[in-house]
Parts: structure tokens; C-alpha cells; sequence
């Protein structure tokens, strides 16, 4: 059992160390986020079910008593048959002043047109929620993928910092013999001290910016990420249909399904209703005990002649679909735009990068000639310190670039519904 424990123990570290983009996409597929979006399916998949189920039969069964203050008819009776009673006291007739029944209905549409199209509603609507539960999951990967790649920008920000501060530590080494053989003020060596603690803050900002990240892909992926994990390139997004619009279409199809809908209010509608009971009582004209039996079955056709609220019904619904309409339209057009303007800028982050990676060069080599210059007093210790700051500058932009790329890619691939799991490694 031991033996068991220190290996689940052990394994515990290697499972947080083995994560990968991968692990963490697919991570997302169990989380209650997505718990919710199937919730969500389901509960439109019911609503469709409770359309249908308007076209299915009703039958209650019911029970009773009845008083009141005249003999009432158990059933209706037909003359002839009441002449008889009537001649012949020794028979109960059926009225009574108190009167228990008991029966059954039913009640079954056959033909209600709203109803069949509200059905095709409702299938939209499921089809609306299946494709935002699609959509739902592309945007969390999308922020998942951003957020590994800024938290390895903030990590890879942290190392030039960290590069930096050592730089400037062993020019301060050598700043403080110069000191001691009296060739150096004290104030060089505060300069420097006040450099180092300023890129200590920096450092510890950075981390308590790594913490947010790290917390919020624990809170979407339920994993907590000590670093980053690498991110590959599997393919470019494809950029067929924007995806991002698929469930609104849905939507305004359905929204004209609710213009029709309230249209065919006015269409006739059969319905078929049955009943049957059973009375019992004590006859009125001589307190003997009677019971008697009652059924009805017809068929109905309804037809509206005259109802206000179906024509408002109707405009309500046509201003529906047009608001609906509107905000897919705005939708497109704002999608459009910025899938462009991320091509185009995927593009030039990728030319800016090459650019960048060249800036970090000259830098490095900038920096090495003003280190020997200030050794050799060529040049003033601020002017040494404007090229350390320079170097970690350009490297900064650098890691910026790459994390913004990776963040252009994510939001492009949300746009046209590329599952990022097949874009990422």
C-alpha cells in the first residue's frame, strides 16, 4: 500500500510536468463549461418535445359530488322514455338534489398547422445550440492558446531581465574595484544597485503576472501549468465559412419560422374531444338508488374569425426576426473585417519577427562594444545602461510579436471554426 501511495505521489509532478497543448485542449471537453453547453442542447431538445407533445392526446379522469337546491338531470332524458317514468311511480326517475359522478375525457388534435411549424422551430434552435456548444468550445481553446502564449512571453521576458540583471551585476563587480583603487565615484556603484532593484520590481511584476495566467488556464483546463508548454504549428487555419455565424443563422431561420407561425393562427384547426360518465344518485320522486351513463365523442373545427392579439402576435415576431436579422448582418460584417485585418497582420507579424530577431543581434553586439567602451571610459555609465536596456527591450519585443501571432491565429481560428487541437501541438 506503501509502495502504491509513493507512486501515485511521484506521479503526480511528472502528470503536471508531462502537460502539453494537447492535454490541455482536451481538457476542456470535461469541464462543467462544457457540461453546460450540453445542457443547453437538452434543454432545447426538450423545449422541441413540448411542441410536439401539443399535438398529442390529453385524458384526465375525474370524480364528484354535486348538491343543489332543484332536482338536477343525471343524464339527459329523452321524452318518451320520461313519459314512462313519469306514469309509473315505482320507478326512479333520474334527477336528484345531490349527485356523485365520475369519468373520463379526452381531448386529441388532429390538425393544429402553428404547431407543425413551431416543431421546425424548435429543431433550428437545437440545431442553433449544437452549433454554439461547437463555437463555445474553439473560443476556450483559442484562450487557452493565447494564454500559454503570453505566459511564455512573460517567462521569456523574465529571462532577458534575468540576463540583464546579470550584466549589469558583473559590470557593478568591476565598477567596485574601480572604486576601491579610487578610479570610480561611489555614486557609479548606487547607479547600478538602483538599476538591478529597478529590474527586480520588474521580475516580481512579471510574476505575479505569470500567476494570473497560470490561474486562469487552471480555471478553464483544471490543470496548473509551473511553465509553459510548447507551442507547434500543425497547419494554417482554414478560411472557408466563418463559423462564428452559424448558430445566428439558425436563429433568424428560426425567427422566420415564428413569423409563420403566428400567422397560421388563423388557420383552422381539428381537434377531436370525447368524454364518458357515470352518475349515481337517489331518485328524487321515491329515494330509490339510480345510476346512469353518459358518453359524447366529436370532432371540432375551430376557426378564428376575429382576434386582435394574433395580428399584434404577428408584428411582434416580424420585429423579432428583423432584430434578429440586423445583429447577424452587424455580426458578418464585423467578422469579415477582422478576419482580414488578421490575415494581413499574421502576415506582417511574421516579416516583423524576422525584423525583431535581427534588432536582438544588433543589440547583443551593441552591447558588447559599449561594455569594452565603458571599461575604457569611452563612454558615461548611463550611456552603457541605455544599451542594456535597449537589449532587453528588443528581446521583449520579440517575445511580444511571437505571442501576439499565436493570439492572431487563435482568434482567426474561432472566426472560421478550426478546432485549434488540429492547428496546435
Amino acid at each position: 500500500m506503501l509502495k502504491k501511495s509513493l507512486l501515485i505521489a511521484l506521479s503526480i509532478p511528472l502528470f503536471l510536468n508531462a502537460a502539453s497543448i494537447t492535454s490541455l485542449l482536451l481538457a476542456l471537453q470535461h469541464r462543467p463549461e462544457s457540461q453546460l453547453d450540453n445542457l443547453e442542447i437538452e434543454k432545447s431538445k426538450l423545449n422541441k418535445e413540448s411542441v410536439s407533445d401539443q399535438l398529442m392526446p390529453t385524458v384526465n379522469i375525474y370524480g364528484g359530488y354535486e348538491i343543489s337546491n332543484t332536482p338536477t338531470a343525471l343524464v339527459i332524458v329523452v321524452p318518451n322514455k320520461l313519459t314512462e317514468m313519469v306514469q309509473d311511480p315505482n320507478i326512479g326517475q333520474p334527477f336528484s338534489k345531490g349527485i356523485a359522478r365520475e369519468g373520463v375525457n379526452f381531448t386529441w388534435p388532429l390538425f393544429i398547422k402553428s404547431v407543425y411549424t413551431l416543431e421546425e422551430k424548435a429543431e433550428l434552435l437545437n440545431l442553433s445550440a449544437k452549433e454554439k456548444k461547437k463555437l463555445n468550445l474553439i473560443q476556450r481553446e483559442a484562450i487557452v492558446v493565447g494564454s500559454v502564449a503570453q505566459l511564455k512571453y512573460l517567462e521569456s521576458l523574465k529571462d532577458a531581465l534575468k540576463a540583464k540583471k546579470h550584466s549589469i551585476t558583473q559590470t557593478q563587480i568591476r565598477t567596485r574595484l574601480e572604486i576601491k583603487e579610487g578610479r570610480a565615484p561611489q555614486s557609479a556603484d548606487f547607479i547600478l544597485e538602483s538599476n538591478i532593484n529597478d529590474v527586480d520590481i520588474a521580475i516580481n511584476n512579471i510574476d505575479q503576472n505569470i500567476n494570473l495566467i497560470s490561474s486562469k488556464i487552471e480555471t478553464l483546463t483544471g490543470i496548473y501549468l509551473k511553465h509553459s508548454v510548447p507551442l507547434t504549428l500543425r497547419r494554417s487555419v482554414i478560411t472557408d465559412e466563418i463559423m462564428a455565424l452559424k448558430p445566428l443563422k439558425k436563429n433568424v431561420e428560426a425567427k422566420q419560422k415564428g413569423i409563420q407561425a403566428t400567422k397560421e393562427a388563423f388557420i383552422p384547426s381539428i381537434v377531436t374531444k370525447g368524454s364518458y360518465t357515470y352518475s349515481q344518485a337517489d331518485a328524487y320522486n321515491n329515494d330509490k338508488p339510480i345510476s346512469e351513463q353518459y358518453g359524447t365523442l366529436g370532432i371540432y373545427l375551430t376557426m378564428p374569425l376575429f382576434d386582435a392579439s394574433k395580428n399584434t402576435a404577428i408584428e411582434q415576431a416580424k420585429v423579432d426576426y428583423l432584430k434578429e436579422k440586423t445583429n447577424l448582418n452587424q455580426t458578418q460584417h464585423a467578422l469579415e473585417v477582422q478576419a482580414k485585418q488578421l490575415q494581413r497582420e499574421i502576415i506582417l507579424l511574421k516579416k516583423s519577427i524576422t525584423l525583431a530577431k535581427k534588432s536582438v543581434s544588433d543589440q547583443k553586439e551593441l552591447l558588447k562594444i559599449a561594455k569594452v567602451s565603458y571599461e575604457n571610459e569611452r563612454i558615461t555609465q548611463e550611456e552603457y545602461l541605455r544599451y542594456e536596456d535597449a537589449l532587453a527591450n528588443s528581446k521583449a519585443n520579440l517575445y511580444n510579436i511571437h505571442a501576439k501571432q499565436w493570439q492572431d491565429i487563435a482568434q482567426l481560428a474561432v472566426i472560421y471554426g478550426n478546432d485549434l487541437g488540429e492547428i496546435v501541438k
